[in-house]
């Protein structure tokens, strides 16, 4: 026990300032899909997914001779790449901007498939569940990328909900989707409605994604004719469509979708060319409640310069493990979050990672920055493809990223 001269003592000491925590940095993991290693962001697309079943998302890159694969080893890190098909690559003719692919399961098997929009058709190539696929397999001639509208005229969505991605292809007058048939093939496309036509809608604006609150997949638009007017048509039981409506009477701007509140509805996110970020909750029905300030932060004019040249797009993902969207953005000071209330607004933005930024030497036009949970612990970890190859910072659960 202290004695009363002691006590005084102390009570004379003066306190000492706590001592900020270091804000933490990336952690270079594989020395591959970076531009040191012939990797280009306007020939290869690389991207997150699942292909193993095992609940961490693995590396797929659509290099210059085909499919280059990195499967999750669950601490942050990923097997050395693997070259597992050669087909869907640059030399093959596939082109960033024409040639959309994705990384699917439209077998319902879990495994991670490949579906890409070539200029004849659809090809597909069927998940092997160790990070290599089958032969590539012409899956259907309708929905070809040659005389299409734009790009994002051609969709992926679980249309009648068993557990296989199907088809959607948004052409003058007519939306045919085609359902995955299960073992890598699509059947013969239905029309699901005749409503978009080009002279009316924005065919760079389709979006797919439950605003309707039955799991199905509804229809987002943008109609510019008669005005500009941000659109929703909600999925039927028999896989049509019913005539679109407003969705929203906020037309400032086109919106980003994802649940922001776990109620299972896909939320409106928009972020302004001011310094906010503006949400809308959706309602139900289709319709987003009127749009209020979600968060102060991430907008065009915020200070760190999101989608410009400099910065890219803010990114929405579950970081938290709490089934609500929040917010990162990649300043040129490094990473900066802000978390879901759940409520359609989010907490302060902070700067919780000082690596993936400008000030650190990533470009926008060298060095994707993407967003999925490579851990299997249920939130989205930061996965970045540097000069040297890829580095990862990893979820904290409360909306920062550590080192491994």
């Amino acid at each position: 026990m202290l004695g009363a001269a002691a006590l005084v003592l102390v009570g004379l000491v003066p306190s000492v300032p706590a001592v900020a925590a270091p804000v933490p940095v990336a952690k270079y993991v594989l020395g591959a899909f970076g531009y040191d290693q012939g990797w280009r962001t306007e020939k290869h697309l690389r991207v997150l997914a699942d292909v193993t079943r095992d609940g961490k998302a693995d590396i797929v890159g659509f290099g210059e001779d085909g499919v280059y694969t990195s499967v999750a080893l669950g601490g942050g890190g990923f097997t050395p790449p693997k070259h597992v098909l050669p087909g869907y690559g640059y030399n093959s003719g596939w082109r960033i901007g024409k040639h959309p692919r994705w990384v699917a399961d439209i077998t319902g098997d879990g495994f991670g498939d490949l579906v890409g929009a070539g200029p004849d058709g659809v090809w597909t190539a069927v998940g092997n569940g160790d990070g290599s696929f089958g032969p590539m397999r012409f899956a259907s001639g309708v929905a070809g990328a040659n005389g299409r509208p734009g790009p994002l005229s051609l969709q992926l969505g679980d249309a009648n909900l068993d557990g296989r991605t199907d088809l959607y292809a948004f052409s003058d007058g007519r939306l045919d989707i085609s359902l995955a048939s299960g073992g890598g093939g699509f059947a013969t496309p239905y029309l699901a409605t005749s409503e978009f036509t080009a002279d009316r809608f924005d065919f760079n604006q389709f979006k797919v994604a439950n605003v309707g609150g039955d799991a199905r997949p509804d229809i987002l638009s943008v109609r510019y004719n008669p005005g500009f007017t941000p659109m929703s048509s909600l999925g039927r039981p028999d896989g049509t469509y019913g005539v679109s409506q407003p969705s929203t009477t906020d037309s400032s701007g086109v919106f980003q979708v994802s649940d922001i509140t776990g109620d299972g509805y896909a939320d409106a996110v928009r972020f302004g060319n001011d310094a906010n970020t503006y949400t809308g909750r959706a309602l139900g029905g289709g319709t987003f409640g009127t749009f209020g300030v979600g968060v102060g932060e991430f907008g065009y004019n915020s200070g760190y310069g999101y989608g410009t040249s400099s910065q890219p797009s803010p990114s929405l993902a579950d970081v938290t493990h709490d089934k609500r969207a929040d917010i990162v953005g990649f300043s040129f000071a490094g990473v900066v979050s802000a978390v879901s209330r759940g409520d359609g607004t989010f907490g302060p933005a902070r700067l919780v990672n000082a690596d993936f930024g400008s000030d650190r030497g990533w470009t926008v036009t060298q060095n994707p920055r993407l967003l999925a949970d490579i851990t299997g612990e249920g939130a989205a970890d930061v996965v970045g493809f540097a000069n040297k190859g890829v580095f990862v910072a990893l979820a904290d659960g409360f909306g920062g990223f550590g080192g491994i």
